[in-house]
C-alpha cells in the first residue's frame, strides 16, 4: 500500500470517529468541567427544569409539563390553600395527587384535539395558548400529534434540596475524598441529590438503599455486604463504593454523562447504545436511543445531575437562610478480630448509641450482642478516642476475640422452608434473607446457608479492677444532648464548658464529639 494510500485512509478513520464524538460545548456553569460535563445546546432547557424543580417548586406543588419537551410546561398544580388551612400531610398529599390527575386529564383532551379528535373537548384559547407553548420550545412542535401520551406531572423538590444541602455538610468531605481515591471528577460527589436528596436511610421499591442507592445486587459487587453489614446504609463507605463503581463505567464508555447514565440505567445499556448509534453523544443518546428500561428517569439522567450540581453550586443565591452542616469527625480503626461492640463501649465508657450512629451499616444486632463488629470494618470511633479504643482491644482477653461471627452454616433437607430454618435456630425469616442475599423466601436443596444464632449473643464484660472506664474529665456528646444540659450534668455554666473546648457557638456540638470537663471552682 501506497503512503498516500495509507494517508488517505487514516484520513477517513479519523473523520468516521470525530463525526462520532460530541461536538465540544460551551461551559454550561463554573461549576463544571466542560470537557468531562458538556451541556449541549439541545439538553439546556433540561437541566433548566430541573433547575427550577430543585430551586423554585417546593413539594406542595406539581410541575404538569411534556416529557420529552422539558421546556413545554402545561400548569403548576399547587395544595398552598391546603397547607395555610392546616390540612394534614395525608389531606394534602391526596389533594395534590387528584389535582395532578384532573389537570393532566385536561391538557391531554387539548392535545388530542390538536391531532385531530375533535371528540375531546377544548377551548379555542386553550389550544391556541398550547400551540403556542410547542411553537416556541426549543424542538418546535414536531411531533405534537403524540404529545397526549407524554403528559407528567413532576412534584417540586425545593424543600428537600435545601435539607439535602444542610445534610450534605456532614458528609461531603468524606465524599469527595473518596472521588479522588479513584479518579472520579469532583462534581460526581453532587451524586446523592439526584438519588436520594441525601437521605442516608432511603429505601426504594425496587430495593435500592442509602444515600447512593445501590441495589443489593450491585452493593454485592461493590461494598461490604454481610449477615453483620450493610455498607449501603453508611454514605461515606457506599461513596468509595460508588467511585469505584462510575470509574468502572467510565473506563468502558469514555465519557462521564454515559457513566452516570450507566449508575441509574445500567452501563452495558449505554454501551449498547453508543454500538447502535454509533456516538457517544449524550444529547444524540438521551433523543434517539430507544430501549424497553430507557425511560423517563434514564434519559433525564444526566440532565438532572448538571442541575444537581449547578443549583448546590449557587446554593448561596438559591437558599440563603440553609447552611451545611460541620462535617461528622471520628478516628477510626480496624479491629482485626470478630468483636463485641458492647465490649468496646464498656472498656471505653463511650455510649453504644454513639458507636451505632457513627457506624450506619453495622447490623442492628451488633448493638445488642447479637453479631460481631468483623475484624476488617473500618469502625468509627469518637474523635480523639483511637487510642482508647486501640488499649481496649489489647486488654481483650482472647476468649473475647473470635475468628468467626455468630452464626453457622446450614445446609437446605427436602422440605425446608426458610421460616421453619429459622424458627430452629431461634432467628427470623427478615435475618436469614439479609444475612443470604435472599430476595424472597425461595431456597433450594443443598443450599448452604449463613444462619445467625439467636441465643449466641455476647454480653458486656464484666468490670475489673484492672480496667478503668475513659477518663471523667470527658463527655462523648450523645444524641439529642445540648450543651447547656451537658454543662448543667457537670455543674458548669455553658460559658465555662464552651471556652474549655474553644466552642464559638452553643450549637456547634455534634453527636460523638469529645468534650473536656473542666474542674469545677468553688
Amino acid at each position: 500500500m501506497t503512503s498516500s494510500r495509507r494517508l488517505l485512509l487514516a484520513l477517513c478513520a479519523a473523520a468516521v470517529l470525530a463525526a462520532a464524538q460530541p461536538a465540544t460545548a460551551q461551559r454550561y456553569h463554573a461549576a463544571l468541567d466542560p470537557v468531562h460535563f458538556p451541556v449541549p445546546s439541545t439538553l439546556v432547557p433540561s437541566v433548566e427544569f430541573w433547575e427550577a424543580i430543585f430551586s423554585r417548586y417546593p413539594s406542595t406543588q406539581t410541575v404538569v409539563h411534556d416529557n420529552r419537551h422539558l421546556d413545554v410546561v402545561f400548569s403548576v398544580v399547587n395544595v398552598d390553600d391546603l397547607v395555610r388551612g392546616g390540612a394534614s400531610p395525608a389531606a394534602i398529599e391526596r389533594t395534590l395527587e387528584r389535582r395532578v390527575r384532573d389537570e393532566v386529564e385536561h391538557y391531554q383532551r387539548i392535545l388530542r384535539h390538536l391531532a385531530g379528535d375533535t371528540r375531546a373537548e377544548a377551548t379555542e384559547a386553550e389550544l391556541a395558548r398550547v400551540r403556542a407553548l410547542y411553537a416556541a420550545s426549543a424542538r418546535g412542535a414536531d411531533d405534537i400529534a403524540t404529545a397526549a401520551e407524554r403528559v407528567r406531572g413532576q412534584t417540586g423538590l425545593r424543600d428537600r434540596f435545601a435539607e439535602a444541602i444542610a445534610t450534605s455538610g456532614m458528609f461531603m468531605e468524606g465524599i469527595e475524598a473518596a472521588m479522588r481515591r479513584h479518579g472520579v471528577p469532583l462534581e460526581v460527589s453532587r451524586l446523592p441529590f439526584v438519588e436520594s436528596m441525601f437521605n442516608y436511610r432511603a429505601r426504594s421499591k425496587v430495593g435500592a438503599s442509602g444515600a447512593w442507592q445501590f441495589t443489593p445486587s450491585t452493593g454485592r459487587m461493590y461494598l461490604h455486604m454481610d449477615t453483620a453489614v450493610d455498607a449501603r446504609s453508611d454514605v461515606w463507605l457506599a461513596a468509595d463504593g460508588a467511585a469505584r463503581m462510575l470509574a468502572g463505567n467510565y473506563a468502558r464508555v469514555e465519557s462521564w454523562p454515559l457513566a452516570l447514565t450507566g449508575y441509574n440505567h445500567g452501563i452495558a445499556g449505554m454501551q449498547r447504545a453508543v454500538r447502535e448509534l454509533g456516538t457517544r453523544d449524550i444529547a444524540t443518546i438521551a433523543d434517539r436511543y430507544s430501549s424497553r428500561t430507557f425511560g423517563f428517569a434514564s434519559r433525564n439522567f444526566y440532565t438532572e445531575f448538571v442541575a444537581a450540581v449547578v443549583v448546590y453550586a449557587d446554593r448561596a443565591r438559591h437558599f440563603p437562610d440553609v447552611q451545611p452542616m460541620t462535617p461528622v469527625r471520628f478516628d477510626e480503626l480496624a479491629p482485626g478480630h470478630f468483636v463485641s461492640l458492647l465490649d468496646l463501649a464498656r472498656l471505653t465508657g463511650t455510649d453504644v448509641a454513639v458507636m451505632t450512629e457513627l457506624n450506619p451499616a453495622l447490623h442492628p444486632d451488633v448493638a445488642h450482642g447479637q453479631l460481631l463488629v468483623p475484624p476488617t470494618y473500618p469502625l468509627r470511633v469518637p474523635a480523639g478516642t483511637r487510642a482508647a479504643f486501640e488499649q481496649a482491644l489489647d486488654r481483650l482477653p482472647g476468649s473475647r476475640k473470635a475468628d468467626r461471627q455468630l452464626t453457622a452454616r446450614y445446609t437446605v433437607q427436602r422440605g425446608d422452608t426458610l421460616g421453619a430454618i429459622a424458627q430452629r435456630f431461634g432467628t427470623s425469616v427478615a435475618a436469614l434473607q439479609q444475612g443470604n442475599g435472599l430476595r424472597s423466601t425461595l431456597i433450594r436443596v443443598g443450599q448452604s446457608l449463613e444462619v445467625r444464632q439467636g441465643g449466641a449473643a455476647w454480653t458486656p464484660l464484666v468490670w475489673t479492677p484492672e480496667v478503668e472506664p475513659a477518663s471523667p474529665g470527658f463527655h462523648v456528646v450523645r444524641a439529642g444532648e445540648t450543651l447547656t444540659a451537658i454543662a448543667a450534668r457537670y455543674g458548669l455554666d455553658i460559658g465555662t464548658l464552651a471556652a474549655a473546648n474553644a466552642l464559638r457557638s452553643a450549637d456547634l456540638i455534634r453527636v460523638g464529639m469529645r468534650l473536656a470537663i473542666p474542674a469545677r471552682t468553688e
